[in-house]
């Protein structure tokens, strides 16, 4: 298996896998499928822009037709459908139903997929339950590990590419010990298994910290697989985090209890539904009305195929934001659907560094901050860092002078543009003796060079950002992190801050008194007193300076 990474963004690989002359982009849904009882027939999944099925070899074997039918005509032929094919071992059936009676060994389920010529076939391993004690979870990590070993021992084709289970559940030292003792093992595709009760109950935040504590000890160079993932509104945090791959019969379990995927509000029941916001080629060509009217086969075919249509689009979706580098603006849109998704973006928060190390440095348009969750990105936490670490003012300055970024940044504004050019004229103080900076309530001090480079002078905030939340909070914080840093630099600073100003429509507007920028000059004149001033005008400030 060949797999290249062809773009990045947050944690995410926009990739593509290469397999016995298959192949398939990444992130990607398989989309899992009973062997034969198909809702859904493997030529419409292909149809409906499925590159990768997901099916369970256990249900075969365990039927002696369909065992000898599939033996003889291999599992692609059996289900028409050529491409890339993954089966699960059996191992979901005992994780799912606590189904301790698997009546099959390792040797034999893994011979068996490797014989019926899947692409993808999986090891028999051991999930680990939410409920279980430390000790048993630790035993079932075990396992499942020597399980892997002996895998590749046993292993007699080379045109098989083993998914190798990740395990641990809520132990986080269990899920260290699980990525580093397999990524040790030669497997095509690295998967989080026994997460999918976690998803039935909403707790995204457990399973996104499973995801990360995995993804930043298994080896880089492999695809991420999650068993289970399958619904749409938690994909792009799920991909934003590191997952490459997925799979699930979500679409087709919810279409059996009338649910409706839908990415603004989750799922919906069909009979809650008058009009369906969706112009997929179910929703275009019927109405809820009419499914509710269908026989229960037809229904749940349809229903089943709509939240196919919306998880692929979705999966485009992201695709393209990874391309574009706006992944992190449309996470922040999707978790608004439900109140646990926003919860499991806030670990985002607490794993800032590990982020910051795979953001890129620049990227080709200016970033968008539109909730409160926008401050944990890793560009903000980047500027953060680097502006006390990196950073230093230009040599022989005496003054520093903060001024309010207004509705455009910088110097795009004609009115500080006029500022500017009367700070550079005056005629008591040299323009050299000047450090200009603007005080934004994202990033904090943006000193005056810096203010054309990216993210700094590259984005847009709503205006009602200006009110005391954790953005504004974090900017003051910043700010006086840096003030505090380098105030030896300057034997004075002077805050210019207008009554009024002309914004970019040529109007004039005021400038609000309930600007965080009030509170900053508050909080430095507390602790430097004479030293710190505020004005509206030039000429007072330059008074200011003069004064020694």
């Amino acid at each position: 298996m060949k797999f290249e990474i062809l773009d990045i963004d947050a944690l995410a690989r926009l990739g593509q896998i290469k397999l016995n002359n298959k192949e398939m982009i990444t992130p990607n849904l398989f989309p899992v499928i009973h062997p034969a009882a198909n809702i859904v027939s493997p030529l419409d999944l292909k149809k409906i822009g499925a590159q990768c099925l997901f099916t369970n070899a256990y249900i075969i074997f365990k039927s002696e037709k369909l065992r000898e039918q599939v033996s003889k005509e291999g599992i692609h032929k059996y289900l028409n459908y050529d491409g890339l094919i993954a089966t699960d071992s059996g191992a979901f059936q005992q994780y799912m139903y606590h189904d301790d009676s698997i009546d099959i060994d390792a040797n034999t389920i893994e011979k068996f997929q490797e014989n019926i010529g899947s692409d993808f076939p999986v090891i028999l391993d051991i999930p680990v339950q939410l409920e279980d004690s430390y000790e048993l979870a630790k035993s079932k990590v075990l396992t499942t590990i020597q399980r892997a070993k002996d895998n590749i021992k046993r292993r007699t084709r080379s045109d098989c590419s083993w998914f190798g289970p990740i395990h641990g559940g809520k132990y986080s030292d269990l899920l260290k010990e699980s990525s580093l003792e397999m990524s040790k093992l030669d497997f095509g595709v690295y998967a989080i298994g026994g997460i999918v009760k976690a998803f039935l109950d909403y707790r995204f935040d457990l399973t996104t910290q499973m995801l990360i504590t995995t993804k930043k000890h298994i080896i880089p160079n492999k695809p991420i697989h999650m068993f289970g993932l399958g619904l749409p509104q938690y994909f792009s945090l799920a991909v934003a985090c590191g997952c490459d791959l997925m799979d699930s019969a979500a679409y087709v379990l919810y279409a059996k209890e009338n649910r409706y995927f839908t990415l603004s509000t989750g799922t919906k029941k069909l009979e809650e539904l008058e009009e369906f916001p969706c112009h997929c080629p179910i929703c275009s060509d019927f109405s809820p009305k009419e499914i509710r009217k269908f026989e229960d086969n037809l229904r749940i075919e349809l229903l089943a195929k709509h939240n196919l249509y919306l998880s692929f689009s979705e999966l485009k979706t992201i695709r393209q934001a990874i391309r574009e580098g706006n992944l992190w603006e449309l996470v922040e849109q999707r978790v608004r659907t439900h109140p646990n998704l926003v919860k499991a973006l806030d670990i985002i928060k607490l794993n800032k560094p590990f982020f910051e190390k795979y953001e890129k440095v620049y990227k080709s348009h200016g970033r968008l901050y539109a909730s409160k969750e926008s401050i944990n990105r890793p560009l903000i936490y980047r500027y953060e860092k680097r502006i006390l670490e990196n950073y230093r003012p230009p040599k022989n300055v005496k003054f520093l002078v903060i001024m309010p970024e207004l509705d455009v940044k910088g110097t795009t504004s004609q009115f500080i543009s006029n500022w500017l050019r009367e700070i550079r004229r005056n005629e008591f103080i040299p323009s050299m003796d000047f450090h200009l900076a603007f005080y934004s309530i994202i990033h904090g001090i943006i000193p005056y060079e810096l203010i054309e480079s990216f993210p700094m002078g590259q984005y847009e905030i709503s205006a009602t950002f200006s009110i005391k939340n954790n953005i504004y909070q974090n900017s003051l914080i910043n700010s006086v992190n840096f003030i505090d840093k380098f105030s030896t630099n300057y034997k004075k600073c002077a805050f210019l801050i207008p009554d009024s100003f002309i914004n970019q429509f040529k109007e004039f507007e005021d400038f609000p008194k309930t600007h965080p920028i009030y509170d900053l000059f508050d909080l430095l004149n507390k602790k430097y007193g004479k030293y710190i001033s505020k004005f509206r005008t030039v000429v007072e400030l330059t008074s200011f300076f003069r004064e020694g």
